[in-house]
């Protein structure tokens, strides 16, 4: 009889261990996003929806919680907040950090000659101000502005990279560029708009018109001196050989002022997919770099 009651004992405390190993293995109980909608500012006869941006939060908590803003491609002239977000917003989420989506106004998606038509400046200009609220209001939805990192896909990632290096846009609102502790571009053609525009590229026509001044000022690989001081970057590129080099470019000049650069490249997955696979499940070109460079920004 003393022999089975030790035996039960035995087994109830290796029961208990094994619950015990099997609790601590369960994954972080991960908290769920609360979606607000606003409007980060008025211009007269605009679409309210192209000023505005999607705040995911977990409440109005202590501002201490790392802010990933991200921008949509689609040539300067098509695409939304809300296109291919699923994967972000359950990968951000897990990592706790708040993600803001941003929308901005949109070139003709034709092309179009007409002088007073959407085109640069205006992207940039509602992508800075889209960032200005976000740094003067996020702490009332628990975030760090002091931590902030920029996310942007095809056009988006051009605007993120021309907002990290261009002294037009956000120092012009009172926000230095080493505010921003990091920016990620995911796959574009953008970092020279001058050349792009003077080699006949009419996407880049309609979006940035052909004022040669204006140009320059909207290509990030113009804007890097040796006597700025920039954010990290994160750089994801794919497709032919001319595209990667136009990628190299940037990660040279970047890296000749002293910024400090992660790149991927990714050569198995076409435009979209590249943009799709950031959070995609067990994907880990460009989701694992991605994040490892997001904890280094927010250290």
């Amino acid at each position: 009889m003393k022999g089975n009651l030790t035996i039960a004992f035995l087994s109830s405390i290796a029961l208990l261990l094994t619950q015990c190993k099997k609790d601590d293995e369960k994954p972080a109980e991960v908290k769920e996003y609360t979606k607000t909608t606003l409007t980060y500012k008025t211009v007269a006869g605009a679409d309210a929806n192209l000023l505005s941006l999607d705040l995911y939060h977990f409440g109005k908590t202590t501002p201490t919680t790392p802010i990933v803003v991200y921008v949509h491609g689609g040539a300067w002239a098509v695409g939304d907040k809300a296109n291919s977000i699923d994967n972000k917003v359950n990968l951000f989420s897990s990592l706790g950090y708040l993600f803001v989506s941003v929308n901005y106004r949109l070139s003709p998606s034709t092309l179009s000659t007409d002088p007073n038509r959407i085109k640069f400046p205006t992207h940039n200009e509602d992508v800075a101000d889209a960032i200005k609220w976000i740094y003067d209001n996020i702490a009332g939805y628990g975030g760090d502005k002091g931590k902030i990192v920029l996310l942007g896909h095809s056009a988006g990632a051009h605007l993120v990279s021309l907002t990290g290096t261009s002294s037009l846009f956000l120092p012009a609102r009172g926000i230095s560029l080493n505010t921003i502790k990091g920016v990620a571009s995911i796959d574009t053609e953008g970092y020279d708009v001058l050349d792009q525009v003077n080699t006949g590229n009419q996407t880049y026509i309609n979006a940035f018109g052909t004022n040669q001044t204006d140009l320059v000022n909207a290509s990030p690989i113009k804007q890097l001196n040796v006597n700025n001081t920039y954010p990290k970057f994160f750089v994801a590129k794919r497709g032919s050989a001319p595209r990667i080099g136009l990628a190299d470019d940037f990660i040279a000049k970047l890296q000749s002022v002293g910024v400090t650069v992660s790149q991927v490249t990714a050569n198995q997955y076409d435009h979209e997919g590249i943009n799709d696979a950031i959070g995609a499940p067990n994907e880990v070109t460009v989701t694992v770099p991605l994040k490892l460079f997001l904890e280094s920004c927010f250290q």
